[in-house]
């Protein structure tokens, strides 16, 4: 028998990744030509483990081995999530893990386990339209004091951000502005500026909490962060899950059942 732990994999997206388990949407035609645009879900590139990024030892099995597989190195076998989806057009860093616990932890802001702990920010760098200043831009002070009201359709008023500020002008019509956020309501980066009589015209997720980054992780690697990663970063202890295995041979059966954690 085999029982799985929490496991979590610290994934930086490409452009044209989609965060799903289907890829039905997968080839739309591109404005320019007309031609199938190729996109993959974040769940076959991962499983692909061509971005692999080990080292040491996890799970009693030898990471560098360049054979490894996919439930080898990470010890998940049953359906595994993504943390807070990244549209298909944001790149940077993304959560994956096999904890249903932690998933609702992380991107539910009411959930009881953020009494002691706070909620778990997000931070982005954003490539938006329109020259804007610290100081005199009243889009960003909008962000900044009141929130926005990106549509009830899509959770009505948001929060104002955690933090905003301006990072530079790329070009006379365009600011880089980092964000931080403390919800996750759909495309709510995209929809803020837009209520704001703006535009994103890049995303790209950097931070999560205080102190999780990409750090060396290059476009399309990812990593298995450590039970003390999880914790520091997540506020959250990896655990024994209920769903176990049974190995016969080549065939797996699957057992659930309750174990303390």
């Amino acid at each position: 028998f085999e029982r799985e732990r929490t496991t979590v994999i610290l994934y930086n997206k490409p452009r044209n990744v989609i965060t799903s388990h289907s890829n039905i949407d997968a080839a739309p035609t591109s404005p320019e030509n007309g031609k199938e645009i190729l996109r993959t879900t974040v769940y076959e590139e991962i499983q692909s483990m061509t971005g692999y990024v080990g080292g040491g030892s996890e799970h009693g099995i030898n990471l560098k081995d360049g054979n490894i597989s996919f439930e080898s190195a990470t010890g998940i076998r049953s359906k595994w999530h993504a943390i807070g989806r990244l549209d298909v057009d944001t790149t940077g860093l993304l959560l994956l893990t096999n904890d249903g616990g932690l998933v609702h932890h992380a991107t539910n802001p009411t959930s009881e386990s953020h009494k002691d702990s706070g909620v778990i920010t997000k931070t982005y760098e954003a490539l938006i339209m329109g020259h804007h200043d610290d100081e005199s831009s009243p889009a960003l002070k909008q962000i900044r004091t009141i929130g926005v009201d990106i549509g009830a359709k899509y959770g009505g008023w948001t929060k104002p951000s955690q933090n905003l500020k301006v990072l530079n002008h790329p070009t006379p019509k365009s600011t880089l502005v980092s964000i931080t956020i403390a919800e996750g309501k759909n495309r709510q980066v995209r929809r803020m500026f837009h209520g704001v009589h703006s535009g994103v015209m890049k995303l790209h997720r950097s931070k999560i909490g205080q102190k999780l980054t990409l750090g060396n992780l290059e476009e399309g690697e990812w990593r298995i962060l450590s039970e003390a990663e999880v914790l520091e970063s997540l506020n959250w202890n990896t655990r024994t899950l209920d769903t176990i295995y049974q190995q016969k041979g080549r065939n797996r059966k699957k057992n659930m059942k309750s174990y303390k954690h």
